[in-house]
């Protein structure tokens, strides 16, 4: 059971190794991208929000 365990942690450990990580520039580049699209997706909802309402409001 043991080496069952160190065989697996040892595994664990090697494939931890391949592991390439992003630089700090392109860690910023896709924060800054993923929050401009997060503010472009959230003032579309706003503004179809704005129309719906103002539509209901003439039909109502």
């Amino acid at each position: 059971m043991a080496k069952k365990k160190d065989s697996f942690f040892s595994g664990v450990i090697k494939e931890y190794k391949k592991i390439q990580w992003p630089t700090l520039k392109t860690t910023i580049e896709y924060s800054l991208i993923v929050i401009a699209i997060s503010a472009v997706t959230a003032v579309s909802i706003w503004v179809l929000d704005k129309v719906f309402h103002f539509l209901l409001s003439i039909i109502m």
